[in-house]
């Protein structure tokens, strides 16, 4: 992090290398507007319903605000120190791993993240699939690969023409959210909250599935609100894209499954109308597209940092071919599945960023960089929290998966940097670098430590 950056971020290639200095920060409302656009996604209506078929309206309801607050905190903990600092995830996990130790768990986050892009490709595809009766697989692939394709657009023109898809899409989701509140949870009335569910799910389950749902962004939101100036900002972001933008599209989504009241009906699809279900479709793409995109932002962010000789958009376009093969293939289709792996996966890394910036690094934040070009505290303390979270998920199946890695992982990290650390590479760090944050000066470097 020790290069200063160009203050236009079309000619630095949208930071995906260097800290966002402060002249580049573009403040609160555009990444604001980027990451609701993520959060007021179709897909999370759709899981909202499937919570709703679990567990019953009103559990299926404090289920996804419990997951949803859970989520806010871990992304806060995480966006806070990104915004302050004005640094992606990839660079926030080099700070933390070392140069070298941190290749593993950034690809890894860019695979499972691409695989995020990916079933949105899929979905869109199914979507299309569901609401004209298409019966050809070979159709459905050539459409999840025309759809992939239109996803990526915005994504290798940078973050500014992301936040020009949310101005379509965001407007066409609240047409959306009218449409289905006036012609069929309204004359539902109260007997909506009746509905008790088929049994299918725990209540932990549903509100780990509704905090697993963003795992992976959540863990990568630093992406997004670098682009702040202050980490009050980035928390004020992260905010408006769980609290008030997920939560309560994924209770519309409940709303919407009970109002049904068909398990049977795809994507909320219920009218045989082609003038209804035309705009419909059109609308639920619209809305997936703010996602995918997104999803492939955080993909290119990581592969761009981890692969050699790999710029910006080499690696978005590396992210759209990898995703729009697997969509296609129709291979990512389980999104229960694809949402345990992640709970499982993802938070350990994410309980040691946090535990490093908070408890170690202390005043100097990520304005000094390690010497130690691995980090083998932090590996151990992931490789802990991941095989916790495993043991726990099949010992106890119906507990919020994730959240015992997180803290393993967090607590460990923390032992092992007072107790060992230097001899683990988690030393004090001492290098100065480039990055800047707000109200500060640059701190001074402090005594060398060998690694």
């Amino acid at each position: 992090m020790s290069t200063s950056p160009s203050p236009d971020p079309s000619v630095n290639e949208e930071y995906h290398s260097t800290p966002v200095p402060m002249a580049a920060r573009l403040g609160f409302g555009q990444p604001a507007w980027v990451w609701s656009g993520f959060g007021i996604a179709f897909i999370c209506a759709v899981i909202g319903g499937t919570i709703q078929q679990g567990l019953g309206t009103v559990d299926a309801i404090l289920a996804i605000i419990a997951g949803n607050v859970i989520l806010f905190v871990y992304a806060s903990a995480l966006g806070y120190a990104s915004g302050k600092w004005g640094l992606n995830f990839p660079l926030t996990v080099r700070a933390v791993f070392g140069g070298r130790g941190s290749v593993i768990p950034i690809v890894i986050l860019a695979v499972l993240v691409t695989g995020w892009f990916s079933f949105h490709t899929w979905l869109t595809a199914d979507i299309i699939r569901a609401a004209f009766a298409i019966e050809s697989g070979v159709a459905v692939a050539l459409i999840a690969l025309v759809v992939g394709v239109i996803y990526a657009v915005p994504v290798i023109f940078g973050i500014k023409s992301m936040a020009l898809v949310r101005q379509i899409a965001i407007p066409a989701m609240v047409l959306f959210v009218i449409y289905y509140l006036v012609t069929k949870v309204f004359p539902a009335g109260s007997a909506l909250f009746e509905s008790t569910g088929d049994g299918s799910m725990s209540f932990l389950t549903g509100a780990g599935i509704a905090w697993a749902t963003y795992a992976v962004s959540g863990t990568m939101t630093g992406d997004i609100v670098r682009y702040t100036r202050t980490g009050g900002q980035a928390i004020g972001v992260t905010g408006i894209a769980f609290l008030f933008s997920n939560a309560p599209f994924m209770i519309l989504g409940a709303l919407f499954a009970a109002a049904i009241d068909d398990p049977t009906v795809p994507y909320f699809l219920d009218s045989d109308s082609l003038s209804v279900l035309i705009p419909l479709a059109a609308i639920a793409i619209l809305s997936t597209w703010s996602t995918a995109d997104a999803c492939l932002y955080n993909a290119a962010m990581g592969f761009s940092n981890s692969l050699p000789n790999v710029n910006w958009r080499r690696a978005a376009i590396l992210g759209t071919v990898l995703g729009i093969i697997a969509a296609m293939t129709g291979v990512i289709g389980n999104v229960t599945n694809l949402l345990i792996t992640i709970g499982l996966i993802v938070p350990p890394v994410g309980g040691v960023i946090i535990s490093d910036y908070f408890l170690v690094r202390g005043r100097h934040g990520y304005g000094l960089d390690r010497r130690s070009p691995v980090n083998f505290a932090a590996i151990i303390a992931v490789a802990l929290g991941i095989g916790t979270g495993l043991l726990m998920y099949f010992a106890f199946p119906n507990f919020i998966f994730g959240i015992p890695g997180i803290t393993v992982a967090l607590v460990t990290y923390g032992l092992l940097t007072k107790t060992v650390g230097p001899s683990l590479g988690a030393e004090e760090p001492s290098v100065v670098n480039a990055a800047e944050a707000e109200g500060m000066t640059k701190p001074a470097a402090a005594p060398s430590v060998a690694a």
